[in-house]
C-alpha cells in the first residue's frame, strides 16, 4: 500500500533532473541575494527614518532644556504651551518634581518602560477630527529629561507614517523575494522539461539500442548546444562499434577460412602417422609437418594477440628517443641476403641524424613487415628499396617501395584490417595480419600508414607498391 502510495506522488520526470534543480539552485540563491540586498535597504531605510525622528526630538528637548536655564519652570512652561496650543508635531508632558502635570498635549508618560536614554516607544490615541468617541492608535516614540530642578519633561513624535512606510517596504521585500523564487521555479520547471524532453529521447535511443537495434540513433537539433554535441558523440561512438563489430564479424570469417585449411593438414597428417606407425621415417617426417602447422598457428594467434595489445595502449609507456638510423640499418643487414635469395634488388638510403620517440622493438617490426610483404610480393627481378628521411615539414618518415604488382586503389583501405587477404594472394603462407598491426603500431605512435603507387614497371614488373610510415614532428 505504501508502495503505491508512494509512486502515486512521485514528482514528474522533469521535475527530477539535473537541470531543474540547477536551476532552482540559482533561483534560490537569486532570491537569496535580492532579499539580503532588499533587506540591507530595508534597514537603511528604518534606520534613517527613526534617527530623523530622535534627532528632532533631541533639538526640541534641547530648546526646552535652554528656556528652563535661562527662565525657570515659567519659561519652560510657556514655551511648551505655545508649542502644544499651535498644533505642531511633537507631544509635549510637563510634570513638576512630584510628577504632577503641568502642561502639554498629553496626559500621562506612556506605560512602557523607557530605556538608559530615557528614549521610548508606544502606542497613542489621537482624538478624531470631529471630535467623536474613540481614536486611531498611532505609533510613535519619544524620550523622558529630567531637568535640573526636578522637573520632568517629555517630548514625543507621531512616526505613523514613517512605520507604514517601513511596514510596506518590508512586505515589498518579502513579496520582491517570493517572486523572484517563484519566477525561478517556474523557468526551471519550462528548462527542465525542455531538457528532460531531449534527454529523453536520447535515452530511448539508447535502450533502443541495449534491446539490439544498433541501427538506431540519438536525435540532433543541429543547435550546436551541449545536447546535440553528446548526440553527435553518441552517434560517433555508435558507427565506431558499428564499424568494429564488422570488422569482428569480418575478421572471424577470414580467421575460419585461413586456419581451415592448416587445422585440415594437420589432422591428415596425424592420421597419416597413424596409418603409418610402422615406418620411423614417414612417421617423424609427418610430425615434424604437423608442428610447422602448429607453429604456423601459434604465429597467427601471437600476431592477433600483440595486434590486441597494441590498440589496447599497453606498449605506449615504453617510448624512448631512439636512433632511426641505426634501426633502418640493421633490418636492412637482415633483409639484404633475404632479398639475395630471392633474386631482388635491394638498396638502403637513410641519412645520418634521424631520431624520433617510439618504441624500437614495435618500429622495427613494423618495417620488418612491410618488408616481408615487399620481398613476398615482389617477382623474381625486381627492386625494393628501404628508405628514412625527414619531409619539409620536419617528419620522420620512413618508406619502403618495390616493383611488385602493387594493390588497387579499391583495395587499399581493406588490406589495413585483420585477416584481409587479396584473392591473388591467399595461395601465398600468411594470414592477412602484417599490414593491421603496422597500422596499430602507426597509430600507437600517432604515426600516418600511407599506400601509394610504386616507381611504375621495373624490368617488365610493376606498376609497385611505396608503403610509408610518417612519425609526427618534434618528436626527435
Amino acid at each position: 500500500m505504501s508502495e503505491t502510495a508512494g509512486s502515486a506522488w512521485r514528482l514528474p520526470p522533469f521535475l527530477r533532473t539535473t537541470a531543474f534543480r540547477l536551476t532552482l539552485l540559482s533561483a534560490g540563491l537569486f532570491a537569496l541575494s535580492s532579499f539580503v540586498i532588499l533587506a540591507l535597504v530595508y534597514a537603511a531605510t528604518v534606520g534613517a527614518s527613526m534617527n530623523r525622528a530622535d534627532a528632532a526630538i533631541t533639538g526640541e528637548i534641547a530648546q526646552i532644556e535652554a528656556r528652563y536655564a535661562a527662565g525657570g519652570a515659567q519659561a519652560a512652561n510657556r514655551y511648551i504651551v505655545q508649542r502644544s496650543v499651535g498644533g505642531g508635531e511633537f507631544l509635549y508632558l510637563f510634570q513638576d518634581p512630584e510628577r504632577r502635570r503641568i502642561s502639554g498635549n498629553i496626559s500621562a508618560l506612556p506605560a512602557v518602560p523607557a530605556d538608559a536614554q530615557g528614549r521610548v516607544r508606544f502606542v497613542y490615541e489621537r482624538a478624531p477630527a470631529d471630535g467623536a468617541q474613540g481614536g486611531e492608535g498611532r505609533n510613535a516614540r519619544g524620550q523622558i529629561v529630567v531637568l535640573a530642578g526636578g522637573h520632568r519633561v517629555f517630548v514625543g513624535m507621531d512616526v505613523e507614517d514613517e512605520t507604514r512606510f517601513i511596514s510596506n517596504t518590508l512586505n515589498a521585500v518579502l513579496l520582491a523575494s517570493a517572486l523572484a523564487l517563484g519566477l525561478g521555479i517556474i523557468s526551471g520547471a519550462v528548462v527542465s522539461r525542455r531538457f528532460s524532453k531531449r534527454l529523453d529521447a536520447i535515452n530511448a535511443a539508447a535502450r533502443a539500442i541495449r534491446a539490439g537495434r544498433l541501427e538506431t540513433r540519438a536525435p540532433r537539433t543541429h543547435t550546436g548546444d551541449e545536447l546535440d554535441e553528446l548526440s553527435e558523440n553518441f552517434n560517433a561512438m555508435l558507427d565506431r562499434v558499428e564499424h568494429l563489430m564488422q570488422r569482428m564479424r569480418t575478421a572471424g570469417d577470414s580467421i575460419a577460412h585461413d586456419l581451415r585449411l592448416p587445422l585440415t593438414r594437420l589432422r591428415g597428417r596425424l592420421e597419416g602417422v597413424l596409418v603409418e606407425a610402422e615406418d620411423p621415417e614417414a612417421r617423424e617426417a609427418a610430425l615434424q609437418r604437423a608442428i610447422a602447422d602448429v607453429d604456423e598457428l601459434l604465429r597467427t594467434f601471437h600476431a592477433v594477440l600483440s595486434l590486441a595489445r597494441l590498440q589496447a595502449g599497453e606498449r605506449r609507456r615504453a617510448f624512448e628517443r631512439l636512433d632511426l638510423t641505426g634501426l633502418l640499418a640493421d633490418v636492412a643487414e637482415l633483409y639484404e641476403p633475404v632479398c639475395e635469395d630471392q633474386g631482388l634488388e635491394f638498396a638502403c638510403d637513410c641519412p645520418a641524424g634521424l631520431w624520433l620517440m617510439g618504441d624500437r622493438e614495435l618500429i622495427a617490426q613494423a618495417v620488418a613487415n612491410i618488408l616481408d610483404n615487399a620481398v613476398k610480393y615482389t617477382p623474381e627481378g625486381g627492386a625494393v628499396v628501404l628508405r628514412g628521411r625527414f619531409t619539409g615539414a620536419g617528419e620522420a618518415e620512413v618508406s619502403v617501395t618495390d616493383t611488385g604488382p602493387g594493390i588497387p586503389m579499391e583495395h587499399r583501405a581493406r588490406v589495413l584490417e585483420r585477416f584481409v587477404r587479396l584473392e591473388k594472394s591467399r595461395s601465398l603462407p600468411g594470414v592477412g595480419l602484417g599490414l593491421s598491426l603496422v597500422q596499430a603500431i602507426a597509430e600507437v605512435h600517432g604515426a600516418r600508414l600511407t599506400l601509394d603507387e610504386g616507381p611504375g614497371a621495373v624490368d617488365g614488373h610493376g606498376p609497385g607498391l611505396r608503403i610509408a610510415l610518417t612519425f609526427p614532428a618534434g618528436e626527435g
